[in-house]
């Protein structure tokens, strides 16, 4: 009974995600994660192409970081989101808008934004826009801990 009851909600969960929107049509890349917290990925936008900006490659790096992840490869390890709770992903929610506005405190995460020379093998196509961009992870989670969005590793269990 227990195994059914499991099959079925996890064939729910696919369905049900399967139709939720996400707008995000950005696609990264790990390069390298530095001892200094940093974490250093290529990232493009599949549907912008040529047209994909700096500043948005960067808020979409941070995006990533919080609700997506950065797949391993390259030396690198899987990283998972930082906001692996539908908890803290509502909690976030409250401040989201003015965490990610023009001058939000989205910015200070992000160290450079440079337009890669190398494409990703998969793209092949040379009008695609890609930007390396580094994200301290280390300072965005104390940010997050300092806005009582998640809870400190130190926290204990």
């Amino acid at each position: 009974m227990k195994t059914k009851l499991l099959k079925t909600f996890i064939i729910s969960s696919f369905i049900l995600l399967s139709f939720t929107s996400n707008n995000s049509t950005y696609q990264t890349e790990c390069v390298a994660i530095e001892t200094d917290g940093y974490l250093i990925i290529k990232i493009w936008d599949t549907k912008k192409g040529a047209k994909y900006k700096p500043e948005q490659a960067r808020k979409d790096a941070i995006n990533a970081i919080l609700f997506s992840g950065i797949s391993g490869g390259n030396g690198c390890t899987t990283q998972p989101p930082i906001l692996n709770k539908t908890e803290e992903q509502e909690s976030f929610k409250t401040i989201e808008k003015s965490f990610f506005a023009k001058k939000g405190k989205w910015s200070i995460f992000t160290r450079s934004s440079a337009t890669e020379s190398t494409l990703p093998a998969n793209l092949g196509i040379k009008k695609w826009k890609v930007y390396q961009v580094s994200i301290s992870k280390n300072e965005l989670r104390k940010y997050l801990e300092e806005q009582k969005i998640i809870k400190s590793l130190t926290n204990g269990f």
